[in-house]
């Protein structure tokens, strides 16, 4: 999985970064849906993780990040059919040194970015461990990489963010 982000960007957090260090990271929330017993799949399957919502406050001394990611497995069917969708929700929380305040542009680069980074093994942990309760293989999610973006013009942030939806939908093919 990859979170692009321009120069800039990527240059942004780092004072931010100089400043603060990690206190926890907690799941916050999160929803497992799997299909039922019986249900017929057609091999092989995709599952695509991705990034769906990031928000962030500043409160005192504290930094709290909310990342929240979508894994949903598909069969090669036609139509497409779910195996599982797993929607979570971590919280990363950071302590800020006395007196810093992070810039708007700061703390948007820091949030996307540093802290998606901090989330993603806990999130692949978590991913691991509730498809095997469901009772399906664990997928092997990928490394996360932050990748110089492609410019592009009018185009404002780096990741397009949304909130969580009910339902995951199939891959296009």
């Amino acid at each position: 999985m990859q979170v692009s982000q321009t120069t800039e960007q990527i240059e942004a957090p780092s004072s931010v970064q100089a400043n603060c260090e990690i206190q926890a990271v907690a799941l916050q929330s999160c929803t497992v849906v799997r299909a039922k017993t019986g249900t017929d799949f057609k091999e092989p399957f995709s599952v695509r993780p991705a990034l769906s919502n990031i928000a962030s406050s500043h409160h005192d001394s504290l930094l709290a990040v909310e990342v929240s990611f979508e894994y949903a497995a598909w069969d090669s069917g036609e139509p497409s059919q779910r195996l599982f969708a797993v929607n979570c929700t971590f919280e990363v929380v950071y302590h800020l040194k006395d007196g810093y305040t992070p810039g708007s542009d700061e703390l948007n680069s820091f949030s996307r970015g540093t802290a998606v980074f901090n989330c993603w093994p806990f999130a692949r942990e978590f991913l691991r461990d509730v498809t095997a309760r469901i009772g399906h293989q664990t997928p092997v999610l990928p490394l996360l990489r932050i990748v110089p973006k492609k410019p592009e013009t009018g185009v404002t942030s780096a990741i397009e963010a949304s909130p969580i939806k009910d339902q995951i939908e199939p891959p296009t093919k």
